[in-house]
C-alpha cells in the first residue's frame, strides 16, 4: 500500500486562466522537516519546499520545529521564529500534535507558544495564514499587508510559482505548489477550487517564487520555479504508514 499520493489539478480562476497544481498526499506522520542545504530536486528526496529563509546566511525564518529540534542549528535563525523583514511576527504556523492526533493552526511569533501534547512527538511548520474558510480575515490580510502577519514580503500580486501546506477533515495532508506563476489570491482561489472541494481544508502559505520546489522521484517529477535555489529546509515525506 502506498504512503502518499502526487496528484495534479488544472484549475480554471476567473481572472487568470488555468492554473496548475501539483500536490501530495500523505499522513501528517509521514512528515519530516528536514535540513539539505540545496535544492528539493537534488536531494533526491519526496517533498517540497519549507518555509522562508535567508539566501546568504541560511537563516530560516518560518517555525520549522519537529519533536522539540529545530530544523537547523548554529544560525541567528534557526526555525524557532517566524521572522518578517519587520523582525519577529505572529504567522500562521501549522501544528500535528501526534498523541492528540489532531492539527492546531496558531497564530505565534515563536516554538514556545505552540500548543502540544507531549513536546517529543509532533511537528510545527510556519508560514502565512490561508483563511481558506474566512475570507474576511484574508482580504483584511490582503488590503493590510504591513500588518499583522506582514504579507507583503511575499509579493502578493506578483505572478510567482507559490505553495502551501494543508490538512483536511480527513486527517491527510497535503503539499502543494503551483507550477503556473500567479497572486496569492489567485492560488488560494485554485486551492479551493481544486483541492478544497469540501470546505474541509485550511492551511499556510509556504516560500514562493524560485523558492517553489517540489520532488516526486517515484514519478519521474521535479519542479523549481526558476533558478536553482538553495533551500536550508525542506517538509520531506517518508514512508512511516501508509495512506
Amino acid at each position: 500500500m502506498s504512503y502518499y499520493f502526487f496528484g495534479t489539478a488544472d484549475v480554471y480562476v476567473t481572472g487568470k486562466g488555468y492554473i496548475r497544481l501539483r500536490y501530495i498526499k500523505t499522513s501528517p506522520k509521514n512528515i519530516k522537516l528536514t535540513h539539505i542545504s540545496g535544492t528539493v530536486p537534488v536531494s533526491g528526496l519526496l517533498g517540497i519546499n519549507a518555509g522562508y529563509f535567508d539566501d546568504n546566511s541560511q537563516d530560516v525564518y518560518s517555525i520549522c520545529i519537529q519533536n522539540s529540534s529545530t530544523v537547523t542549528s548554529g544560525h541567528t535563525y534557526n526555525g524557532y521564529y517566524n521572522v518578517t523583514s519587520a523582525g519577529t511576527k505572529a504567522r500562521g504556523t501549522l501544528v500535528w500534535d501526534d498523541p492528540w492526533r489532531t492539527y492546531r493552526l496558531q497564530t505565534i511569533e515563536a516554538a514556545d507558544e505552540v500548543t502540544i501534547g507531549d513536546p517529543d512527538n509532533y511537528w510545527a511548520q510556519g508560514g502565512v495564514n490561508l483563511f481558506l474558510k474566512n475570507d474576511t480575515s484574508w482580504n483584511n490580510l490582503i488590503n493590510s499587508p504591513t500588518k499583522g502577519e506582514y504579507i507583503s514580503d511575499q509579493s502578493p500580486n506578483t505572478p510567482y510559482n507559490r505553495s502551501a501546506l494543508l490538512y483536511g477533515t480527513s486527517l491527510n495532508i497535503y503539499l502543494v505548489i503551483s507550477e503556473t506563476k500567479c497572486s496569492l489570491d489567485q492560488f488560494r482561489t485554485a486551492i479551493k477550487l481544486g483541492i478544497d472541494t469540501t470546505n474541509g481544508i485550511e492551511g499556510i502559505i509556504l516560500d514562493g517564487a524560485n523558492a517553489t520546489q517540489m520532488n516526486v522521484p517515484d514519478s519521474s517529477y521535479s519542479f523549481m520555479g526558476g533558478t536553482s535555489r538553495k533551500l536550508p529546509a525542506m517538509i520531506q515525506v517518508v514512508n512511516n504508514v501508509p495512506l
